[in-house]
């Protein structure tokens, strides 16, 4: 009896040890799940400074003091205000103005108030050597704000104004924001007067780079620079750059004998231009790489409103590129036709004062239909002087330039070789096509290419 009651204790007591031990199990499970949500939600935290002391935070006086602090921030949150430095960005960041509630300044419409304002100091200092496709050298550059080579990340600028105040970077290129090798998102960022003398002035210059970047700038406004307000170019002639320019407002302020090219897509870039307005300019955009887009812009006032070239300068280019949905006003040339292969489409080209569209290689691969181009005249002439599209002599396939809609014109088409009719539409138009002379199928002397933009530049 005793032995059985022995036994019955004994049992007890392991029951009640097992169940202490399932507790201690228990736990330190639950401790260790709780260690790891709190490690998780540490490592989630972001960390945000303030330059300036609009708003409680970490504060910082510099906009550099706060992108150089430790631990590193993921975003630095800019007061109000003028900032008198240069910019240099190597980590994955998000660096945004803290719009003010006084002079409000207006995007499509939408106020985002007084902004962070980035100015050029007097001691500024050349910091960035720029590289093209082509292994161009170029001087060393002066810019504001310089993104270099940022790679675990993106970067991201928005509601900042960065000023040159006019300053003259003396024999240096002079750039408001530049991206290298960087990906990210350029919003709500102003540039201006990167147009000091004795300088070379651009709002941005966006290059790629080994990691083949990805940026994007959308709803920004660009003025009052010296050579472009968006540069991109690959730095290899293999597209390592991708670029999206998308519904900015450029105006060059200058005159279509200048030497500014407002936004360009050179060679090595995979770039996509839609709805942006440009005004001004020898050029509105430029675009010199076989894939891509440009598509729902608007181009007033500039000596060529686009102009389609080819890396290498042979006229041979893929068929990747679509310019489609344009509308230009106001330009000597409405689009300039300088590879083949692009096609060429559904664009409105209205009051140029030479040539509608003037095509400068046969046209071999390229399609060129149902662009609407309207009164083609010179300035003050009574008659149309003008010429709808103009193939300069080139060997032209009716089947691939057609169905388009020339209205208000001396020639509907101008210098077509023999042979050409087409399938279009004239109205108003003395001559519909005008053969070129003798018949000859090659380029006249008068059909050499612009130049490009680099190389007019760096003549300076």
């Amino acid at each position: 009896m005793k032995n059985s009651m022995r036994r019955a204790a004994l049992t007890v007591r392991l029951a009640f040890a097992e169940r202490a031990a399932t507790k201690l199990r228990l736990a330190g499970w639950v401790s260790a799940l709780a260690l790891a949500v709190g490690a998780q939600q540490m490592s989630a935290a972001t960390i945000t400074y303030i330059v300036g002391t609009c708003t409680s935070g970490t504060q910082f006086k510099t906009i550099q003091a706060a992108l150089d602090a430790s631990p590193a921030p993921d975003t630095v949150e800019v007061c109000p205000g003028q900032y008198a430095e240069q910019v240099t960005i190597t980590k994955p960041v998000t660096l945004e103005g803290i719009p003010g509630s006084q002079n409000p300044l207006t995007f499509g419409g939408e106020g985002i108030g007084s902004l962070a304002q980035i100015i050029l100091p007097d001691d500024y200092t050349a910091n960035v050597t720029l590289t093209d496709a082509f292994g161009d050298s170029f001087p060393t550059a002066v810019a504001q704000v310089y993104v270099k080579n940022v790679i675990g990340g993106a970067v991201n600028l928005t509601n900042l104004d960065v000023n040159g105040m006019n300053q003259s970077a003396v024999g240096s290129y002079f750039v408001g924001v530049v991206y290298q090798g960087s990906s990210g998102t350029i919003n709500h960022v102003i540039t201006s007067s990167q147009n000091g003398t004795s300088s070379i002035g651009f709002g941005m210059w966006i290059e790629g780079g080994s990691s083949k970047p990805s940026v994007t700038v959308e709803d920004c406004s660009m003025h009052d620079f010296t050579a472009s307000a968006i540069f991109a170019t690959g730095t290899t002639l293999a597209p390592n750059l991708t670029v999206t320019i998308e519904n900015n407002d450029v105006a060059s302020n200058a005159g279509a004998n200048s030497d500014v090219y407002n936004l360009v897509a050179e060679a090595g870039t995979n770039a996509m231009l839609s709805e942006n307005v440009v005004n001004g300019g020898i050029t509105g955009i430029y675009i010199d790489t076989p894939t891509g887009s440009i598509t729902g812009n608007t181009v007033v006032g500039s000596g060529t409103g686009i102009a389609i070239a080819s890396p290498d300068d042979s006229g041979e280019e893929g068929t990747g590129l679509a310019v489609s949905g344009n509308t230009i006003s106001g330009s000597q040339i409405g689009i300039q036709l300088v590879a083949d292969g692009p096609s060429v489409t559904s664009n409105r080209i209205f009051n140029s004062v030479t040539d509608g569209i003037v095509v400068y290689f046969s046209v071999e691969k390229s399609v060129v239909e149902n662009n609407v181009i309207r009164t083609v005249n010179a300035p003050g002439s009574i008659d149309s002087t003008g010429t709808g599209i103009e193939l300069k002599c080139n060997k032209t396939s009716s089947s691939l330039v057609h169905s388009n809609t020339i209205v208000d014109a001396n020639l509907g088409y101008g210098d077509a070789p023999a042979g050409f009719t087409g399938s279009n539409t004239y109205i108003g138009v003395v001559t519909d096509v005008g053969n070129c002379i003798n018949d000859a199928v090659s380029s006249k002397p008068s059909a050499a290419p612009p130049l490009k933009p680099l190389a007019l530049w760096q003549r300076q």
